[in-house]
């Protein structure tokens, strides 16, 4: 009887365990919604960072402004996931350009991103509860991932902290 309450309680220990790790790994979600401006929301991020991305359409971006990136225009329920520096990222989006980026490549070419940190610029936040923001005008967020940092530059944008309140840079 003590044996079958023993193992009772480790597989309940083992499942409560299993319950908050997966809670942990939640990812931090960013919404772009469509522009009515007609500009695309642009998310520029090392390669070796996403883990899955789809959409209803995807065109590749030939001579591309930038030559040291791959690019493409995805729309229709796009969804980007990257490997974050600390928990999971996901970016879904209505119409977004893509620019896939050699690892760590934005630190090397001089960009104002900075390794190991999280910026944010935004003209205008509103709060939309305890974890979720909406972010106004020249957007721009800038986050570390598993192969160095990566951007996004929107004029809207819709952030889902699922850990809880992480300070940003507001700038």
């Amino acid at each position: 009887m003590r044996l079958i309450v023993s193992t009772v309680g480790y597989v309940f220990l083992l499942c409560a365990a299993s319950t908050m790790a997966a809670g942990r790994s939640e990812p931090e979600t960013f919404f772009i919604p469509a522009n009515s401006s007609g500009r695309d929301a642009t998310i520029t991020v090392p390669v070796g960072a996403v883990s899955s991305f789809s959409a209803s359409s995807a065109e590749a971006l030939t001579d591309y402004a930038r030559p040291e990136v791959e690019a493409m225009r995805l729309s229709g329920d796009v969804r980007i996931d990257v490997i974050g520096s600390g928990q999971p990222i996901q970016i879904k989006a209505d119409r977004v350009v893509l620019e896939l980026t050699a690892d760590d490549a934005v630190e090397r070419k001089g960009s104002t991103m900075l390794t190991g940190s999280r910026q944010l610029h935004s003209t205008r936040v509103i709060e939309d509860g305890d974890a979720t923001q909406t972010f106004l005008g020249n957007v721009v967020f800038t986050l570390q991932t598993s192969s160095g940092a990566m951007q996004i530059k929107a004029d809207r944008v819709e952030h889902t902290e699922r850990m809880g309140a992480r300070t940003l840079d507001a700038s």
